[in-house]
């Protein structure tokens, strides 16, 4: 009885959240996060007031690359999900000069009625 309580709860346990962190702080400098099977190159730029982020993703057997582009300013937060890509969540995120991207698996869980 005592493991098949163990077994319920651990398949009912939300599946643990892993993520890949990148921050930037020097205009024109990139890198690279990990999300999945997604990897993704970004840098950013000044642009006015604002830092204008450029990020290039692709996962093995894709045509060609894809990409994005946005405007951050000061205090922004931008949390999604790629098109088809499924199971991970990107965040970019600017505090003063430094812009950070973070790829983080989604989290799965399993109602039990």
């Amino acid at each position: 009885m005592k493991a098949l309580t163990l077994a319920t709860l651990l398949a009912a346990a939300p599946v643990a959240a892993l993520a890949d962190s990148l921050t930037l702080e020097t205009p024109l400098a990139g890198g690279t996060v990990h999300g999945g099977t997604v990897d993704m190159s970004v840098f950013w730029q000044p642009e006015g007031e604002a830092h204008k982020v450029v990020a290039h993703y692709a996962e093995p057997g894709d045509a060609a690359p894809q990409r994005l582009v946005m405007l951050l300013n000061d205090g922004d937060n931008v949390v999604f999900g790629l098109p088809g890509k499924r199971g991970t969540e990107y965040r970019f995120s600017r505090e003063a000069d430094a812009v950070t991207v973070t790829a983080a698996r989604t989290r799965t869980q399993l109602a039990l009625n």
